[in-house]
């Protein structure tokens, strides 16, 4: 079933560094350097240290993201995360001079626009050194970090991202097989200022492919639109649109206040709850704001063949009926908007109970 989407995408070109102060060009540091990955593959958000650190938002026992238990909220300290006073945000790509090192990676160019054009590779060994990207982080407090790179049948399906935080580098799993082509999510994290390698890529995996380093980007706050950089200019999306272009749109909407519909009225971007936000996401198709109705719509997909711009399910709490309905932006992220955070928001997939079923609506 095509797509015919009417979207007017505002956006800019690649956000460029931007700092609230000079970053002054800093010599590698020497942790950086013998900083050694554990000899064993770590799994999903994984610690190789174990200090004394930051809060860590654990979701209360039983408490689903979704839709399941309005009255449930989320601890004030994490909503308080999600918004930053300031703004801040940086790019860093492989061929960022002085903020990218990758010791016996090749490079190749390729034939994709902007950050993609070119991208530096290697196949997995187990001595193979990590690629680094040397990020500034302005002041210790929470981040999202991001990835681009170009998805391919060659790539490798557990590539892993580490991400320097106070406890150690946390790591996380990434299918470059699947995902990729636009910005993809890797997770929030607690991150201390300064100006060091706090991004890389290791050249190990258990599996075989060859492991892509291309862009990376860190914005403060746990909930922040990822700015610019997907789209063209006014850009208007016709019926070729593709996943990508239905998660670019959705992540336009995250921080909109929750309000259940009805009784509230469906408005975009002022007042939304999770079949609300779909069917404004996919206007043109005319969703029902229902997330039972909207699940006779598209093709239905296995779990194992989730991409980007699916319509994913959820009978939270062990219910009969399907009560949430959120839209999957890949790397096991969906962008939903949830009674438990009170916004649309971009999140593990895993923090909302009882998924039924995925249904894809992009051609």
């Amino acid at each position: 079933m095509g797509l015919a989407l009417a979207i007017s995408l505002a956006a800019s070109d690649l956000p460029k560094a931007v700092s609230e102060e000079p970053a002054a060009d800093a010599q590698y540091h020497s942790e950086d350097y013998i900083h050694s990955e554990p000899p064993q593959i770590e799994p999903t958000q994984s610690f190789d240290a174990q200090e004394p650190g930051p809060r860590v938002h654990v979701m209360e026992s039983g408490i689903s993201e979704g839709s399941e238990a309005p009255e449930s909220r989320a601890p004030a300290e994490a909503l308080a995360d999600m918004e930053p006073a300031r703004a801040y945000s940086q790019v860093v790509d492989n061929a960022s001079k002085r903020r990218f090192l990758a010791r016996g990676w090749e490079e190749s160019s390729g034939s994709s626009p902007r950050h993609a054009g070119d991208y530096s590779y290697i196949e997995p060994a187990g001595d193979a050194a990590p690629a680094r990207y040397r990020v500034r982080i302005p002041t210790t407090d929470e981040y999202t970090v991001y990835a681009r790179w170009q998805a391919a049948k060659g790539n490798n399906p557990a590539a892993r991202y580490g991400i320097r935080t106070p406890t150690g580098i946390r790591w996380t799993e990434v299918d470059q097989r699947r995902d990729g082509g636009m910005w993809m999510r890797i997770g929030a994290y607690h991150m201390r200022a300064g100006s060091r390698y706090a991004v890389r890529v290791s050249g190990r995996s258990q599996e075989e492919g060859r492991i892509v380093a291309d862009a990376v980007m860190v914005v403060r706050g746990t909930q922040m639109t990822p700015p610019g950089g997907d789209a063209e200019i006014g850009k208007t999306l016709g019926d070729q649109a593709t996943g990508h272009d239905v998660i670019r749109e959705a992540r336009s909407h995250i921080g909109t206040p929750y309000r259940h519909s009805p009784p509230q009225t469906c408005q975009a971007h002022q007042s939304e709850d999770c079949s609300c936000l779909t069917s404004l996401v996919f206007g043109p198709l005319d969703l029902p704001d229902d997330p039972i109705e909207q699940w006779n719509y598209g093709r239905e997909v296995p779990r194992s063949d989730l991409r980007p711009g699916d319509l994913v399910f959820f009978k939270e709490g062990g219910s009969s009926v399907i009560t949430h309905v959120a839209i999957y932006s890949g790397n096991g992220n969906i962008v939903h908007a949830s009674s438990y955070w009170g916004r649309v928001v971009e999140r593990e997939m895993r923090y909302v109970d009882g998924y039924y079923g995925a249904r894809r609506l992009t051609s």
